[in-house]
């Protein structure tokens, strides 16, 4: 692996058809993920197997938490937003967004 030293929201670009990410580290024990989110883009709902948390690089996100129970978030641009292992989750984008996601 070579050394580099670049802004992370460089790393990946926005997408009109889809979310775009780009994984900067995977292995058994932690997951490091850069995604970026045109205005309105949805990440689907789903589960982290382990605790994590996301940075909001560029732009603002709604967290939604257990959408069930509608618990909203507004996450916005160098803000940092934590949640446990399990817990069902979904983003939408309120503006063109990059996020890092870190599973720990």
């Amino acid at each position: 692996m070579k050394h580099l030293a670049e802004k992370l929201e460089k790393i990946v670009d926005f997408c009109d058809e889809h979310i775009n990410s780009h994984v900067l580290l995977k292995n058994e024990d932690c997951l490091a993920l850069l995604i970026a989110l045109k205005k309105n883009q949805k990440m689907n709902e789903h589960i982290s197997p382990v605790d994590a948390f996301i940075y909001v690089l560029e732009g603002e996100i709604i967290f939604h938490l257990n959408e069930e129970n509608k618990q909203n978030y507004n996450i916005k641009k160098e803000e940092v937003f934590f949640f446990k292992a399990e817990e069902k989750h979904s983003i939408t984008a309120q503006t063109d967004s990059k996020i890092l996601v870190i599973r720990i």
